[in-house]
């Protein structure tokens, strides 16, 4: 009986080896499954973070026009346009600092246009603006400024807050410059205790406003990169409006191009620098102004070739 039993476990083993070579040598092996990769803001493009659904805003004349767009966690978006486009207007409505007259904005599905004070007051606990001039206070060193959102939040261990000080220095490239005053700033440092002090409560979203005007391109270059760091760092969700397309390469993901209040173009970096678009083109060369400048001669000349409109011109001026 245990004979049997034992070549019965032989035979099978011998069926099991050869099935396993044959198997190797006429059916490849599979294909092994991907290895686990990071999940990141992308992998999710169903669920945006942050929406600006048909916003208009004006003042003595529209700003915004039907404005919107879509932003996913963790993603950096470049706003680029000329001067007057609405740029720094979206950054106000978005902070809560401006309520549009049309449409929404909304915070993980949350409307914050219908929000009262007080809970404007605590949404922008998780969005910091880094104005254009850096707004660093005079009366305060350097470490003070980083620590003072974090003292008017409460926060009363001042060995969390020198911890944290410490290590926001630290990333914007200022170690042991805590005790600096304004003064003794460069253009350069300012933005960078700006950026610090913007991210000292650990806010959800960031929005810079012009970060890198007033500075000199090796500057730029630098807190340019400081940004595309920290927003990696910090996993922040951030909006950089500039008119600097060095900026906008650095740190954005995506862009988006202001032209009269409304969305000209929206994509990736590859597809804004390979459009053929002429204002596009206009705008990368630096030649922002020609399109308006045709059109004025375009307007000129429709007014030369009609006598109809030039006699209405000059009866109108009459009249004033």
């Amino acid at each position: 009986m245990l004979l049997k039993l034992f070549l019965a476990a032989v035979f099978l083993g011998y069926l099991a080896l050869m099935s396993l070579i044959l198997g190797r040598r006429f059916f490849p092996p599979a294909r092994g499954a991907p290895l686990p990769r990071k999940e990141t803001a992308f992998d999710h493009p169903s669920e945006p973070f942050l929406e600006v659904e048909g916003v208009d805003k004006s003042f003595d004349y529209p700003v915004l026009k039907n404005l919107s767009f879509k932003m996913r966690r963790g993603e950096t978006l470049g706003v680029l346009g000329k001067s007057g486009s609405g740029k720094s207007v979206t950054l106000k409505l978005i902070a809560g600092l401006l309520k549009p007259d049309v449409g929404r904005i909304l915070f993980n599905g949350q409307d914050i246009t219908g929000m009262n004070e007080r809970e404007l007051l605590e949404l922008r606990k998780k969005v910091s603006y880094v104005f254009q001039g850096g707004a660093v206070f005079d009366f305060l060193s350097v470490g003070e400024n980083i620590a003072y959102p974090m003292r008017e939040r409460g926060m009363k261990d001042e060995k969390k807050i020198k911890e944290r000080v410490d290590y926001l220095l630290a990333s914007v490239e200022m170690e042991n410059m805590g005790d600096l005053q304004k003064p003794e700033l460069s253009i350069g440092a300012k933005k960078q205790v700006a950026i610090a002090r913007a991210i000292a409560n650990d806010p959800e979203v960031i929005l810079y406003d012009e970060p890198t005007t007033g500075v000199d391109p090796l500057v730029k270059k630098s807190v340019n990169r400081l940004i595309r760091k920290l927003n990696q760092q910090e996993n922040l969700t951030s909006i950089v409006v500039t008119h600097d397309l060095r900026c906008i390469e650095i740190v954005a993901d995506r862009i988006i191009l202001l032209k009269d209040g409304v969305i000209h173009f929206e994509g990736d970096q590859e597809a804004f620098r390979s459009s053929t678009d002429p204002y596009i083109q206009a705008f990368i060369a630096g030649k922002r102004f020609d399109e308006e400048r045709r059109e004025d001669r375009e307007v000129e000349i429709q007014k030369s070739e009609d006598p109809r409109q030039e006699a209405g011109d000059r009866r109108h001026g009459e009249r004033e």
